[in-house]
Parts: C-alpha cells; sequence; structure tokens
C-alpha cells in the first residue's frame, strides 16, 4: 500500500519505480494499491496525475481512520506498506530515496518468497 499526493516530490519519484514493480512481478502474485492521500483540493489533479504516470495499479482514498492508525501521528508520505500474502506487515516505510528503494525491493522479495 503506498500512501501519496500529487503535491509531493518524493511520491512523483517514487511512484515511476512501483508502477515498474508492479509491471515486474504482475497483479498475481503481486498488487500494489495506491491510496491518495492528498484531500479534496487535490482530488482534481488525480486523473492527469494517474495517467501523465501510467499508474497501473488500483487507486483510492483511504478512510481517514485507516489513515490514522497506520501513520501514527507520521504525517508525512510517501508512506509504503509491504504485506505478505498473509497480511503480516513486513516493514513500512516514510520518504523515498534510493535507501528506500533498494529497501522496498528487499522487502517485496522477501514477502514474495514466504
Amino acid at each position: 500500500m503506498d500512501f501519496w499526493a500529487t503535491y509531493c516530490p518524493p511520491c512523483l519519484e517514487e511512484i515511476p519505480h512501483l508502477v515498474s514493480l508492479q509491471d515486474k512481478y504482475g497483479s498475481e502474485n503481486f498488487q500494489i494499491v495506491g491510496l491518495h492521500v492528498g484531500g479534496e483540493e487535490d482530488a482534481p489533479k488525480v486523473p492527469a496525475f494517474v495517467e501523465k504516470l501510467k499508474m497501473n495499479y488500483p487507486i483510492a482514498t483511504p478512510e481517514d481512520e485507516l489513515t490514522d492508525i497506520l501513520f501514527a501521528g507520521e504525517d508525512a508520505i510517501p508512506q509504503t506498506f509491504v504485506f505478505d500474502r498473509n497480511g503480516k506487515l513486513i516493514n513500512k516505510y516514510v520518504g523515498y530515496d534510493l535507501k528506500v528503494k533498494n529497501d522496498l525491493d528487499k522487502a517485496i522479495e522477501q514477502a514474495l518468497n514466504q
């Protein structure tokens, strides 16, 4: 699960990598879900943003309660959560840089191999 907004520069960096991961693993074995948390003022920009970045995975808007629980007081985005096939949380990442990219790739491999 990836929490993002159109105005978030690290989200703009992360999403192309998520698109490539979805392409690499396919939706039978792996599924990214993009959760838009940009608010009502950002919502009209979402369709063009999705098209521009060729987002190839489902997009939704989470309930505030879900965001409150998962963010646990940390409101920075992107926040990306990797779960295994049984729904167990493997890891949570806040922000996006080369280290997060590499750690995210490892966590996904771990989740797929369980």
